[in-house]
């Protein structure tokens, strides 16, 4: 797995101005900025506020992860040379899933939230008795997935809402390689109450500017900053990662505001935000 350093990363982004998720302005216009509390800091019994709207205490339930390491037995010629030159080969098989559940009030109506959140991961690893290289993985395919339902409590019971968000990688799909080489993923995200579909879109920054003045490409690839949410083919809302906020298209009835805000709360309380990065801090806590 290919991962840059914590402290290399603190160093480069030090060095660059502040990395902002991108809002269009004709968008920020016309939308409002919610910025949202309770993210960060002690996490029981947390709490998120924003605006008019506040959570409940989110229950979380236990973080379940494993790790199965095993003997690779093949007959490929590539197998028998790497015994040949002394390199074992053995599978890995990485999974971790946790859930949890809140609800959300604007301060006249309340939304349930009960959401789930899934990885599991397939290496390939390369032992040898050097000292120096140690053990090499190589992922072969991983899969995430994170639901959630979204349940509007009211006296006219209105449709619940189903949260879908995806991401799987598959080597055998990644056939180019290059020098800014990035790999190939599958991801989808969405939100529908059967007759209506919001699509999730992550946003990713792939330059910076330095203090300097000087354009230059992310280190380790691009990186997540949000996420944007559309309606009928129209920007409704942005999920800011990079500060912990909120934009909320003005032109919106209540209940669909809370329903929007109902989604972004379950997304900003997820685990892996950046799959992509995210997996390789899975598997070191292993």
């Amino acid at each position: 797995m290919k991962w840059i350093s914590y402290s290399f990363l603190i160093a480069f982004f030090s060095s660059c101005t502040a990395v902002k998720v991108s809002v269009p302005q004709q968008f920020s216009s016309s939308a409002t900025r919610l910025p949202i509390k309770g993210l960060n800091g002690w996490m029981v019994n947390q709490k998120l506020s924003f605006a008019q709207y506040q959570t409940s205490a989110i229950k979380r339930g236990w973080d379940f992860s494993s790790s199965v390491q095993y003997t690779r037995f093949g007959m490929r010629p590539e197998d028998f040379l790497l015994r040949v030159i002394n390199i074992g080969t053995d599978r890995q098989l990485l999974a971790q899933h946790n859930k949890f559940q809140y609800t959300l009030s604007d301060g006249n109506n309340i939304t349930e939230i009960y959401a789930t959140e899934k990885f599991n991961e397939k290496d390939l690893v390369y032992k040898t008795d050097h000292a120096l290289l140690g053990n090499v993985s190589a992922t072969q395919r991983y899969e995430y997935a994170f639901t959630a339902a979204i349940v509007p409590v009211s006296a006219q019971t209105p449709e619940p809402w189903s949260l879908v968000m995806t991401h799987k990688y598959d080597s055998k799909k990644d056939t180019i390689r290059g020098l800014f080489y990035q790999p190939h993923i599958e991801e989808e995200g969405y939100a529908t109450n059967g007759k209506e579909k919001i699509i999730i879109k992550p946003l990713r920054l792939q330059d910076v500017t330095t203090k300097s003045g000087k354009q230059t490409k992310v280190l380790g690839g691009p990186m997540l900053t949000g996420y944007e949410l559309k309606w009928d083919d129209g920007l409704v809302a942005i999920i800011d990662i990079m500060d912990n906020s909120l934009w909320l298209y003005n032109d919106l009835e209540a209940s669909d505001k809370l329903v929007l805000s109902s989604i972004a709360s379950a997304i900003l309380l997820k685990r892996m935000q950046d799959v992509e990065k995210d997996r390789d801090n899975v598997a070191r806590s292993f």
